[in-house]
């Protein structure tokens, strides 16, 4: 009969076998993973697989009654080549590693430049595409109300220009009961410009479609329907820089985004739209 301390003591060292078992089993688990997960361990497993089938297909699917003998003596007798067994398999694991990073990249390559030309022969067709009848007569029509809007901007802007000499003549002579002073008018003068050249960039939009349909476009894109304003449909390389080059949208980092203006001149746009 056991004492209750060596019943405690068998207790214990019962607990601890166990504990041991746990780690060791953990341990073995961890190094499985490691070789599993590495690129070397797993291609040399699935290498030596292919080379070696025949061995799996004998092991597995095979009775010994069809080969008349001991499996392991039959692999043993028939398939113990060292080739297939290491020499083979090894060097078909350091031609996978080496050449799918060179296939891989070769593939990137070639999709970037597939998308690069696809873009290149969108824009090309887009510049050599005719217009409809329809088409050229509305834009017949824009252009005259263009030039129209245009003539009635400068008969303005003589006027004003005339008006600004008159008051700076007054203002010359020491006239003290003109309101307006020289520091007046400058602000004045660039202000009225900035806003007939709004106006003026709002009409542009308006009368030419691709740039009204790239102004929806940049909308959706900074609203957030497009990842990439770029690849964008009817976003090409000159329709960007015309908004850029008018400072109408500008790149924060890697986004665009409108400028003042560019908002002043959506305004307009949005209220023609609703007209």
């Amino acid at each position: 009969m056991l004492t209750l301390a060596e019943e405690y003591l068998f207790f214990l060292y019962e607990i601890e076998k166990i504990i041991m078992l746990e780690e060791s089993k953990k341990s073995i688990q961890n190094i499985l993973n490691q070789r599993i997960s590495s690129p070397f361990y797993g291609t040399l497993i699935v290498s030596w697989l292919l080379w070696n089938w025949k061995i799996i297909y004998l092991t597995i699917f095979v009775s010994e009654q069809k080969i008349l003998s001991n499996k392991i003596d039959f692999i043993i007798a028939n398939y113990n080549n060292v080739y297939h067994l290491i020499w083979l398999p090894l060097l078909s694991t350091l031609l996978i590693l080496t050449l799918i990073p060179f296939l891989t990249n070769g593939a990137f390559w070639l999709d970037l430049k597939f998308e690069q030309w696809r873009v290149e022969q969108k824009n090309t067709i887009e510049k050599k595409q005719l217009l409809s009848i329809e088409q050229s007569i509305s834009l017949r029509e824009q252009i005259l109300n263009m030039e129209t809007r245009f003539e009635t901007l400068l008969s303005d802007k003589n006027a004003e220009i005339n008006q600004l000499k008159l008051l700076i003549t007054e203002l010359e002579k020491g006239n003290k009961n003109t309101e307006i002073t020289i520091e007046d008018i400058v602000p004045l003068t660039n202000k009225n410009n900035e806003i007939d050249e709004i106006e003026i960039l709002a009409t542009k939009i308006l009368g030419n479609q691709k740039l009204k349909n790239a102004n929806s476009v940049i909308n959706q894109y900074i609203l957030g329907s497009y990842s990439n304003l770029v690849s964008a449909d009817g976003v090409s390389t000159e329709i960007l820089s015309f908004y850029q080059s008018n400072g109408l949208i500008d790149k924060s980092g890697s986004v665009f985004k409108w400028t003042d203006k560019g908002k002043e001149v959506n305004k307009i746009i949005s209220s023609k739209a609703f007209d």
